[in-house]
């Protein structure tokens, strides 16, 4: 099982995201997988296009938090029809 890919950032949009994606495709298929999972936080905004253009499909992401006593939420996330604070 692979857990984590990842590009330091001097070495993005140079093709190593797509050669360990295509590496770790491969060899899933090698050892009899059917589908590849991935697990991308909702506001990676990079990762998700990156994905999206190598075919993968975002098929469902809920993230469920309770903020601490004093803690201020200061973003907001869409999943679908619904709104999060974040």
């Amino acid at each position: 099982m692979l857990i984590t890919l990842y590009v330091i950032p001097e070495e993005r949009r140079k093709g190593v995201a797509s050669a360990l994606y295509e590496k770790a495709e491969s060899v899933a298929v090698e050892v009899g997988c059917d589908t590849v999972y991935n697990w991308v936080h909702p506001n990676n905004y990079r990762s998700i296009p990156f994905l999206k253009k190598r075919g993968y499909n975002v098929l469902n992401l809920i993230e469920v938090c309770k903020k601490r006593p004093g803690e201020k939420l200061t973003q907001k996330i869409k999943v679908g029809n619904y709104e999060f604070d974040y």
